[in-house]
């Protein structure tokens, strides 16, 4: 009798610990999932843009990020930089990148003597297209010649990018020209406004590699101010004017949304 008691005295004692834990047990969870909430949500707000840096013709991952030093630099709290390299060894190096490491790469093959923007055929965008796909999805593109018109392909396909979105937040655009005057021309200037939310153009009034008329006539691709495009010049030639400040934060602005 006494020991029946003592059971089910030690057994009401356990049911009423056993049921405070429950109770504080989902206080903490609901704590938790509280706390999970406002973590995720200041994450959200802090969360670093992907932006994918495209090289241009001759050049390499490693000869842009050097290019882009600077501006990595300015942007290392705010978005993480991925540079590809592109998937056709040249063999030699651009006169732009001659001092660079690494090797002499492309996003496509071109017959001799001829320029992108004449090319009937770019034989190796599905492959660079491939690659980007498969290492993103990016929030942003920024490429340079070449580079510049791989990236007016990815918006007007809506690949690299996030696969609901099927958009960039935004892109850069540094002396680029039309992809050809294929078929792939002809998706750029139907498409390339609806895959990216803003879109700014750099162009050189003295460039002879891709001349600014090129310049402009990729930028009418993305669709003016009402689909948030904008152009700005500079005097120099095909390069990336790093050493222009005004340039160079109106390229941050752009990438960062800031």
């Amino acid at each position: 009798s006494l020991s029946l008691s003592l059971f089910l005295s030690l057994s009401l004692s356990y049911m009423r610990v056993a049921a405070t834990g429950r109770v504080a047990s989902l206080s903490a969870m609901t704590m938790n999932s509280n706390d999970t909430a406002n973590e995720n949500k200041k994450m959200t707000s802090t969360k670093k843009r992907r932006v994918c840096a495209l090289h241009g013709r001759g050049g390499s991952a490693n000869s842009f990020s050097n290019f882009l030093q600077k501006i990595v630099e300015e942007t290392e709290d705010t978005v993480e930089w991925t540079f590809l390299d592109g998937p056709i060894d040249e063999g030699k190096m651009h006169k732009f990148t001659g001092n660079a490491n690494g090797k002499a790469l492309a996003w496509w093959v071109l017959p001799a003597n001829t320029r992108t923007y004449s090319a009937e055929v770019l034989d190796g965008i599905e492959m660079s297209c491939e690659r980007v796909t498969r290492e993103g999805p990016f929030d942003c593109l920024i490429g340079f010649s070449q580079g510049a018109t791989l990236s007016s392909v990815l918006c007007a396909r809506k690949c690299g990018c996030d696969e609901e979105r099927k958009q960039f937040e935004s892109v850069v655009l540094v002396s680029g020209a039309r992809p050809g005057v294929g078929k792939e021309w002809e998706r750029v200037q139907k498409e390339a406004r609806f895959g990216a939310k803003k879109s700014l153009h750099v162009i050189g009034e003295t460039d002879a590699i891709n001349p600014k008329a090129l310049g402009f006539e990729l930028a009418e691709c993305f669709g003016g101010e009402e689909f948030g495009s904008e152009i700005v010049t500079h005097e120099r030639g095909h390069i990336v004017p790093i050493d222009e400040e005004r340039i160079v934060k109106k390229i941050i602005e752009t990438l960062t949304g800031s």
